[in-house]
């Protein structure tokens, strides 16, 4: 599966996509592990993954900007930090963090770990922290992967998909570190890492613990408890063979206050994987595994038991050869094999089995011209109970066809364009429980599977001082669900475009700025009989609340060889939603800032001062204009300090 890359290809997507200069900042030397080069098994299988991709939109973070935003919960680090998240107003805050991809004909993305296929987990929910499965210590990059994936990874990736890279222990003796902070919030989180390797094997271990005392600070807070685990081996039989394994677990315990009462929420995650790769040839290889995660959140309370537990089989064949001495073919096949249980207040016991067949394949012209074309076929079953009664299948469809065609081209040394057309799909299986029973309603849509066409052009400037990334795009989501009368679910066509752009200059060999900008350009749903609801996609007569655009820019400057600052704020003037009945529900946007420093003691030892919020911001987005809101449930600004040591 996807997406490995080797020393070189990771090199340049992270000089060309990512922050590097700011990395070099940002990055706490002391506590980070930077993998090896791939096994030679692995080499195939990395230049064809990293071929395939070069026609797409991709903006990637390193590990140590998450850690460094938000050391708990990355999935709000990552928002402000990269391009492509849609901010919902009223999620800002500290604690949420969503992964919605360029489009609102969904409510999430999937996520990949490692290049595996794509997930949907059961979140926390209710209050606290989210996103706190992998320990952001442990993560070396992660990658907003933009416009539809299906071909790739499959399931939930109609808009995109998050993919995190995990650190490895190739190459390193004996390294151990931790990393510990503090906050003005009655925050304490651990966090540390052990790294080894020799001929035949290596290991990657680390874990966090937080121990968050709010009382009352927010509102609804009292308090919450996380503990996670991580462990990568790799055990390399021979040149030709190795294998990986991969195992995460994470708890939660959140308390929170609702109504004047304390009320417990427990969230659990695990991950388990194995792979096997192995080289055939020089040009050639495979690569097998198996992917298992399982998630559960418990709020007895509001009498909420949730849980996904999803588990993968997947298997490819890598080409990388040369078909003439301007020609270059690289290109893959393979197939998988998933299962998702989808348990829900122990009324749904929902069940949904996908096999597929996919192909990828990239023709390399001259070394500046690249095209690239794929290919899945996807069969779905549904074995859904409701109440212990089977219910009759309700798929409007049991198979469907991804695919994606794209080119890039250097026009000039440093300029170069691209275009795809792509397409991904979404079985939105959230509909049963969030839709009631309406999704097994004859008389309505029932279970029609999302599938969305994604179209993007792109031109990326390259100069030796940063670059500019410009993209537009378009996506058209079809079968999006929306809860009609009559207690059926009808289906919705939902259409948007927008326009990206995201840059970095080193301005001096000390500072660095980097720029994220993003523009949603229009949204329209259409109803199965032509007539529009404007932004009212899901329920009710509300529309989506659209931001006018979303801007992020960043700033890193070495005061000295030993002290950093860096900076970020994130700006939107306001959001803007077509209801139902055509009237304009106005909202106000808002500016979060964030700054910190670091200080290198000595080589080994880092100390770190940050100030989250610098402006107060309680609101995120989620004020009507003319109005005012109850912002009681976040926090203003927070202190926080720090400190990394190597052993």
């Amino acid at each position: 599966m996807k997406r490995g890359m080797g020393a070189a290809s990771a090199a340049a997507v992270m000089a060309c996509l990512a922050m590097p200069a700011l990395a070099d900042t940002y990055k706490l030397e002391p506590v980070l592990v930077e993998g090896g080069a791939a096994h030679p098994s692995q080499e195939t299988r990395d230049s064809v993954d990293s071929a395939f991709e070069a026609n797409r939109s991709g903006s990637f973070v390193d590990g140590s900007v998450i850690q460094n935003l938000n050391s708990v919960n990355s999935g709000d680090a990552l928002r402000y930090s990269t391009l492509g998240i849609i901010n919902d107003p009223g999620t800002g805050n500290r604690f949420g963090g969503g992964s919605k991809i360029r489009a609102f004909g969904n409510w999430n993305s999937a996520t990949s770990i490692d290049g595996m296929p794509a997930f949907k987990s059961a979140d926390e929910e209710g209050g606290g922290y989210i996103n706190t499965l992998i320990p952001s210590i442990s993560i070396d990059r992660i990658g907003v992967l933009r416009g539809g994936r299906g071909v790739g990874y499959g399931d939930g990736t109609d808009s995109g998909l998050i993919e995190t890279r995990i650190k490895s222990g190739r190459g390193y003796k004996d390294h151990a570190a931790v990393s510990l902070d503090a906050s003005s919030a009655r925050e304490a989180n651990g966090q540390a890492e052990f790294a080894s390797s020799g001929e035949k094997w290596d290991y990657y271990v680390a874990g966090n613990l937080l121990q968050a005392d709010f009382d009352g600070d927010p509102d609804n807070l009292d308090g919450q408890h996380v503990r996670g685990g991580l462990g990568k081996f790799g055990l390399n039989l021979s040149d030709d063979t190795r294998l990986e394994f991969l195992g995460i677990g994470s708890r939660s315990e959140t308390d929170i206050i609702r109504s004047g009462n304390l009320e417990a929420i427990r969230s659990s995650s695990n991950v388990y994987a194995v792979t096997a790769d192995h080289r055939l040839t020089d040009s050639s290889s495979l690569r097998g595994g198996f992917f298992h995660n399982d998630s559960h959140t418990l709020w007895n309370a509001r009498g909420r038991d949730r849980s996904i537990n999803n588990n993968t089989a997947f298997a490819d064949y890598y080409l990388d050869t040369p078909l003439s001495p301007n020609l270059r073919y690289m290109g893959s096949v393979g197939t998988e094999v998933k299962r998702t249980e989808y348990l829900r207040d122990n009324q749904w016991d929902a069940n949904f089995t996908d096999v597929s067949l996919k192909s990828e394949n990239t023709l390399r012209i001259y070394d500046n011209l690249a095209v690239t074309a794929g290919l899945r076929h996807t069969w779905f079953e549904n074995d859904i109970k409701l109440n212990g009664v089977d219910q009759a299948d309700n798929l409007a469809e049991d198979q469907i066809t991804s695919y994606e065609l794209g080119v890039s081209y250097s026009v000039l040394k440093d300029t170069r364009v691209r275009a795809s057309v792509a397409s991904g799909y979404n079985r939105f299986f959230e509909k049963y429980g969030n839709f009631g029973s309406d999704a097994l309603n004859p008389n309505g849509a029932g279970d029609e599977i999302v599938e969305s066409l994604n179209y993007e052009i792109g031109v990326r400037q390259s100069f030796g001082f940063g670059y500019l990334d410009v993209a537009l795009y378009d996506i058209e989501q079809d079968g999006v669900p929306r809860r009609a009368s009559g207690a059926a679910i009808e289906s919705v066509t939902v259409k948007q475009r927008g326009l990206e752009i995201e840059g970095l200059v080193r301005a001096t060999k000390d500072l660095t700025f980097t720029a994220n900008f993003m523009k949603v350009v229009d949204v329209e749903a259409i109803r199965a009989d032509g007539s529009s609801s404007g932004g009212n996609i899901f329920f009710g007569a509300n529309g989506v609340s659209v931001p006018d655009y979303q801007l992020s820019f960043q700033t890193t400057y070495a005061l000295t060889q030993d002290i950093n600052l860096w900076g970020l704020v994130y700006h939107t003037t306001g959001y803007q939603a077509e209801n139902l009945d055509g009237t304009i529900t106005d909202r106000e946007g808002f500016t979060k800032l964030d700054i910190g420093a670091s200080w290198w003691v000595k080589p080994s030892w880092a100390l770190r001062a940050r100030v989250e919020n610098v402006f107060d911001e309680r609101t995120f987005g989620s004020t009507i204009s003319g109005t005012s809101v109850n912002d009681g449930g976040n926090l203003g600004t927070v202190f926080w300090i720090g400190t990394d040591y190597t052993f």
